[in-house]
């Protein structure tokens, strides 16, 4: 098995479990947060399955709509818990009512790329994780992007 630590900020710790070899295609990766996400709406690159080992966290959704209105549900993912996340959800944490979550990621594979959100009276806008500049949703946009 290998580890890889990656310190993603100060409120967020990444330990990515890779047990591949021949008779195991599996990795996994476990996230350790202290704080609320301090980056923003995001969607992920692959679906995945998350368990919520300790702790939990209020994970605010957001839905584009098909005529590029948006709207979000603040939804609280207990301890033992699991979910599937899809590529195409946005969301971010934004509380954690024990002051820390440890949660178990199992990723599948990558299907797009990840990117921030932010949402306002004029609209939704997005980048690519790894660009600058933001670009405004279209409404022809808005079913491919969700």
């Amino acid at each position: 098995m290998k580890h890889r630590k990656e310190k993603m900020s100060k409120e967020f710790t990444k330990h990515l479990l890779d047990f591949k070899g021949k008779h195991n295609p599996f990795h996994m990766v476990v996230h350790h947060f202290t704080d609320r996400d301090k980056g923003g709406p995001h969607c992920h690159p692959f679906r995945f399955t998350t368990y919520i080992l300790k702790g939990g966290y209020t994970e605010r959704v957001y839905q584009l709509t098909p005529t590029g209105e948006w709207q979000y549900a603040d939804v609280f993912r207990a301890p033992g818990t699991t979910h599937v996340v899809e590529a195409e959800c946005i969301h971010e944490l934004i509380d954690l009512p024990e002051g820390e979550c440890w949660t178990v990621m199992i990723p599948e594979e990558k299907v797009r790329e990840p990117r921030f959100w932010r949402f306002n009276q004029e609209g939704a806008f997005s980048r690519v994780w790894n660009k600058r500049k933001w670009v405004k949703l279209g409404l022809d946009q808005a079913e491919t992007i969700r």
